[in-house]
């Protein structure tokens, strides 16, 4: 993959973030420098040394709480939505 400006400006679109030419050439170092460290670690991986250190630990799991809204906390929520059908919210749309 090559790392580019005209990347950038594309990844800038879909995040919809307004780059000066001046971001776009510092993100394109950083991007780089990010795509070249990866690569790195996938040819440590293709030399077939193994990258997963397993340790044998298991996590602490916690019990699930359930904090139940009345009506009243529910309605209140809804009255702050933008856009809503009925008790619904309506998001705009991002992707095409």
């Amino acid at each position: 993959m090559e790392i580019n400006k005209e990347l950038v400006r594309e990844m800038g679109a879909l995040a919809h973030v307004k780059l000066s030419e001046a971001e776009i050439a510092q993100l394109e170092k950083e991007f780089k420098e990010i795509f070249e460290y990866f690569s790195s670690i996938k040819e440590i991986g293709e030399k077939g040394e193994s990258l997963l250190y397993v340790t044998g630990t298991k996590g602490k799991l916690r019990a699930d709480e359930i904090n139940a809204k009345t009506n009243d906390e529910i309605d209140a929520i809804v009255e702050n939505f933008a856009q809503k059908d009925g008790r619904l919210l309506i998001a705009p749309k991002l992707l095409d």
